[in-house]
């Protein structure tokens, strides 16, 4: 029994072992297939034989020429207020009201706390009594003092009692300076009572409510008020960055106006332009060792409140100049892992290949720092139907979209 179960398995295995080796036989014919076709295709650009046959492809050609524009640098930046004041109680008592809405607008002069005034009008009013109990001492000195004199003169009186007598006169006199200075003293304490706003801004949550005990420490702080108009905007530039702007300048590439000449733009999260330009108030004169750049800081009018502080806002420099820049349009550059590149028209009217470096984005069109000359003629259609080595030919109507709204042969 066992040599016959032995040779039913047999048929079944070697059907199994013939499968195997077919799928695996099958596997293997692909993978070579594919290396195959893989090695002998080439993905990129095809250069392309011209013939007499081939018949030209119809392109839109911008031809290199230098031209000076506008350089605009783009910066990240964060509003502050332009003055910042810390409303601090300047003498002890108890809160006695509140006369502003937190969060609100508050002009300079205007009553925002009240203390509770007694102590201070009694204090003032005792003083005044006491400059009043000097002033009559002195008059009662004086009076002694005119009649010793007489009756030193006559002889009754001694140089020593008249003596006296002078030196009570000075006394009476330096004490009335002293309550003087003392009712000065309890006058200011007593106007210190009404807290006022300093400045024109925006008042913060009051830090201490009506009621409570303040006092002229640390613990004093009452409110803060923020001066919005004009409003800062903070931003920094690397070190990088000066130090190409200061090569470019020396190089003659750019054209670079005084600080004082450079106007600034900011946009707003959303994309909005803020209406008002400023201007550049503050430099650091240092770099920051930690961040490896520089703070800058511009001015801007801000009359009906729009910017507040803390927000963020792109801040658009203006007033730079680049010298002899070559443009080309977004849509005639190629770009892969190994850079950017354009074609460009030889003089055979056959599509090249050119590997170029591109600057910074200007309206829409690139910049370009190398690769290209003036006169070079660059393809700016028809890119993903060219080959290297195809010919071209300067098609006659106006392409559907300029990216610079030039004309295509040259520009403008």
């Amino acid at each position: 029994m066992e040599e016959t179960a032995a040779h039913n398995q047999k048929p079944g295995m070697t059907a199994r072992f013939i499968w195997r080796a077919i799928v695996l036989l099958i596997l293997a014919a692909t993978v070579v297939g594919g290396i195959l076709y893989w090695n002998k295709a080439d993905h990129g650009p095809q250069a392309v034989q011209s013939s007499a046959q081939q018949q030209a492809v119809p392109v839109h050609i911008l031809t290199m020429q230098p031209k000076t524009v506008p350089l605009k640098q783009v910066f990240l930046g964060q509003t502050e207020s332009s003055q910042t004041v810390e409303i601090r109680a300047r003498v002890n008592g108890f809160l006695e009201s509140k006369h502003f809405t937190e969060g609100g607008h508050v002009k300079a002069g205007q009553l925002l706390f009240s203390i509770d005034p007694r102590s201070f009008q009694a204090a003032l009013d005792m003083t005044k009594a006491q400059l009043a109990s000097a002033q009559a001492q002195l008059e009662r000195i004086n009076q002694q003092l005119k009649r010793y004199t007489a009756l030193r003169q006559s002889g009754s009186a001694t140089e020593d009692e008249l003596n006296e007598l002078q030196t009570d006169q000075s006394v009476a006199l330096a004490n009335i300076e002293l309550e003087k200075a003392r009712i000065v003293q309890t006058e200011l304490d007593l106007s210190y009572t009404k807290v006022e706003s300093p400045i024109d801004g925006l008042i913060g949550m009051a830090q201490k409510d009506v009621g409570s005990y303040v006092d002229n420490t640390s613990g004093g702080l009452l409110a803060v008020v923020e001066k919005i108009d004009p409003i800062y905007v903070r931003y920094t530039v690397s070190e990088q960055d000066m130090l190409q702007a200061k090569r470019m300048a020396q190089s003659g590439e750019t054209n670079q106006p005084g600080i004082q000449d450079m106007r600034l733009e900011i946009t707003l999260a959303d994309g909005t332009k803020y209406a008002h330009t400023g201007a550049i108030s503050y430099t650091a004169p240092q770099i920051d060792t930690n961040t490896g750049s520089a703070v800058v800081r511009g001015t801007f009018p801000n009359p009906d409140g729009e910017l507040m502080p803390g927000q963020f806002v792109h801040v658009n420099v203006e007033g730079v100049e680049r010298l002899n820049a070559l443009k080309v349009p977004k849509g005639a550059v190629i770009q892969n892992p190994t850079g950017a590149m354009v074609y460009v028209a030889n003089d055979s009217m056959q599509a090249e290949i050119r590997p170029i470096t591109l600057g910074p984005w200007q309206d829409d069109m690139w910049i370009v720092e190398s690769g290209l000359h003036p006169g070079d003629k660059v393809i700016v259609d028809q890119i993903m139907h060219l080959r290297p080595g195809m010919t071209v030919s300067q098609a006659p109507d106006e392409p559907a979209a300029q990216a610079d709204g030039s004309q295509p042969k040259s520009e403008q």
